[in-house]
């Protein structure tokens, strides 16, 4: 081996041995800042008096408590979730129970009416009774009378607009015919009645009208 070999085999070893040597070095002043920030630490938490300790144990208290708030109020809007919803069909129990039952007044007020046809049904197939013609006559008005209070007492208008001038609104004009005793636009006979409820046209009148 020559001399130069030598030379650069203890230069290498050299610069290894030193390399090695700041590596350890770096490593102590590592540990080292770690053990002085740690102590930097107790050192803070040393210096606090008294008083200082005591808002930060009421801090600490503080926070548990609205920990403990915000777990209560979770519960009451959960709690009032439900509520809603029980709410929400019992209401949509009742609208159906509306909706299955909104003509019961209606179709209570209308048996006394079915109770006049069954009578006069029985009296004429009683082969025993002789019903006159007055009489039939008679129980038909009754029957119309008693029907009649009934659409009345629900808020139906019979409308029947003999001597009336034409309304297209409740009227539907059948035919137009001259009439001399009559202005135009009158009406002067009617086919079929109109009917309302509470103002509201359900069937117009079926009229005719002067021309």
């Amino acid at each position: 081996m020559t001399e130069e070999n030598v030379n650069q085999e203890v230069e290498t070893e050299l610069e290894t041995a030193e390399i090695a040597e700041n590596e350890d070095v770096m490593a102590e002043e590592i540990g080292t800042k770690e053990d002085v920030v740690s102590e930097g630490e107790e050192v803070v938490i040393a210096e606090l008096d008294d008083e200082e300790l005591s808002a930060l144990e009421q801090m600490q208290a503080k926070i548990e408590e609205l920990k403990s708030q915000l777990a209560d109020k979770e519960d009451e809007v959960l709690r009032v979730a439900a509520e809603a919803q029980n709410l929400q069909r019992r209401l949509q129990r009742d609208l159906d129970n509306t909706r299955k039952f909104s003509n019961d007044k209606i179709i209570k007020a209308m048996i006394p009416v079915m109770d006049s046809f069954d009578k006069a049904l029985e009296v004429i197939d009683d082969e025993n009774c002789e019903v006159t013609t007055e009489a039939m006559i008679e129980g038909t008005q009754n029957t119309q009378k008693i029907f009649s209070k009934v659409l009345e007492e629900n808020g139906i208008e019979i409308v029947n607009p003999v001597g009336e001038k034409f309304d297209p609104e409740k009227h539907e004009a059948m035919s137009m015919v001259p009439s001399p005793d009559h202005e135009k636009n009158i009406i002067i006979d009617v086919f079929q009645k109109g009917y309302l409820l509470h103002g509201r046209v359900i069937r117009a009148a079926m009229v005719v009208v002067a021309a």
